[in-house]
C-alpha cells in the first residue's frame, strides 16, 4: 500500500469519526438546551432552591457551550479530513500509482529492448543462442504483465486505458514465447512482430497521454 493510499484511508476514517463525534455532541447540546428550557420555566420563591436552580442553569450553560465548541471543532476537522481525502482521491484518479508507474517505465524499456533484439536477430547481428536467451527473458517479462491490474483508486477510464496496455504487453510476450527459436535470420517473422510492437505502443501512448507521462525523460535515459 502506498503512502497516499494510507493517508487516503486514514483521512476517510478520521472524517467518519469526526462526523460521528459531531452527531454525539449535537445530541448532548440538544439535551442541555432542553434542560435549560425546562429549568427556565420553574418559578420558585424559595431563595435556597432558586440558588440551586441558578447553579444548575450555569452548569447546563457551561456544558451546552462546551458541546457547541466541540461541534465547531469537529466540523472543521471533518471538512479538513474530507477535503484531504477528496484531493488524494482525485490525484490518484488522474495520476499513476507508484506500482503502476514502475510497470509503465519497465514496459517502455522492455518493448524497446525487444525491438532491438528482433532487429539483431533478423540481421544476424549477434550469436543466435545469445539472442534467443535475451528474447526469452524479454518474452517472460512481458508475459508477466498478465498479473498486473491498474490501481482501483484510478478513474474508471484511467484503469481501462492502463489495463489495455498491460493486456497488450502480456499478449505480445506470450506470442513471442512460442517463436523464440524462429526469429534468427527470419525477416518476415521479425517484421510481423515489429508490427505487433507498434500496436502495443499505441496503447502505451494512450497511457502516456491520459496520465501526462513525459516520454522524453525515458528517451534521454536510454
Amino acid at each position: 500500500m502506498s503512502i497516499l493510499e494510507t493517508i487516503f484511508i486514514g483521512g476517510v476514517a478520521a472524517a467518519t469519526l469526526s462526523f460521528l463525534g459531531i452527531f454525539f455532541f449535537f445530541i448532548q447540546y440538544v439535551v442541555q438546551r432542553k434542560k435549560l428550557t425546562k429549568l427556565s420555566r420553574k418559578k420558585i420563591k424559595n431563595k435556597k432552591k432558586n440558588k440551586k436552580i441558578a447553579m444548575q442553569r450555569k452548569e447546563y450553560q457551561r456544558k451546552k457551550k462546551k458541546n457547541l465548541i466541540w461541534i465547531v471543532w469537529l466540523i472543521i476537522l471533518t471538512l479538513t479530513f474530507s477535503g484531504t481525502s477528496a484531493y488524494i482521491s482525485y490525484y490518484q484518479a488522474m495520476n499513476l500509482s507508484a506500482d503502476d508507474s514502475d510497470s509503465v517505465i519497465r514496459g517502455y524499456y522492455l518493448l524497446r529492448d525487444f525491438e532491438e533484439q528482433l532487429i539483431l536477430a533478423r540481421d544476424q547481428g549477434d550469436e543466435e543462442e545469445k539472442l534467443q536467451q535475451n528474447i526469452r527473458y524479454l518474452a517472460t517479462a512481458m508475459a508477466s504483465y498478465g498479473t498486473k491490474k491498474a490501481n482501483n483508486l484510478n478513474s474508471e477510464e484511467g484503469q481501462l486505458t492502463l489495463n489495455r496496455y498491460y493486456n497488450a504487453t502480456k499478449q505480445l510476450g506470450m506470442n513471442v514465447s512460442t517463436q523464440i527459436k524462429n526469429f534468427y535470420g527470419n525477416p518476415e517473422l521479425v517484421e510481423e512482430f515489429l508490427k505487433d510492437i507498434t500496436k502495443v505502443q499505441k496503447y502505451e501512448q494512450a497511457t502516456f497521454v491520459y496520465y501526462k507521462v513525459n516520454e522524453d525523460v525515458f528517451s534521454e535515459e536510454r
